[in-house]
């Protein structure tokens, strides 16, 4: 699933968090995401930087859920997963055996995926983080590579803990 089709599919209170989250531990982000965003629709980024949150909040997530902003959608909700979900993303691939550099971040990915250990640091994931946040990791890590994972496709396809469809 595409980063803006995540946007697309998500519940309100799962993207709004991650906003609110966006705009107070990374503002910077969050005001060259508007403004990237706002230079798409060649708005003027004072425009939108004068709105009220909820309308901004409201506005960026139309934005993000729309296939041209696809790599700004990508790129904050890579921000987010690593700074915000640091340990959920250590836990996921520490428990599939995956090399990393301590804080998440993978060189080279395995070319397949141990069912047994993928179900259990999937179950691992919803025992511990909100389940809005493991489905967009989930599927964000489905992404890192063009054919993804068939092992994992068919936890994203059946598992009814995934929130994104």
């Amino acid at each position: 699933m595409k980063s803006y089709t995540i946007f697309q599919k998500s519940d309100d209170a799962t993207v709004n968090a991650f906003l609110e989250w966006m705009r107070n531990q990374e503002r910077n982000v969050y005001r060259a995401a508007l403004r990237e965003l706002g230079a798409l629709k060649k708005l003027r980024p004072q425009y939108m930087q004068q709105k009220p949150v909820a309308e901004q909040f409201e506005w960026i997530k139309k934005m993000l859920a729309w296939k041209p902003a696809e790599t700004i959608a990508d790129h904050l909700l890579q921000v987010w997963l690593i700074r915000k979900h640091e340990t959920m993303l250590v836990s996921f691939i520490e428990k599939l055996g995956i090399e990393h550099n301590g804080h998440g971040v993978v060189d080279v990915l395995p070319e397949t995926l141990d069912a047994d250990k993928l179900k259990e640091a999937v179950d691992s994931l919803f025992e511990n983080y909100p389940a809005g946040a493991v489905s967009v990791y989930l599927h964000m890590f489905q992404n890192q590579t063009e054919e993804g994972w068939p092992e994992l496709q068919a936890i994203l396809d059946s598992d009814e803990r995934v929130t994104i469809k």
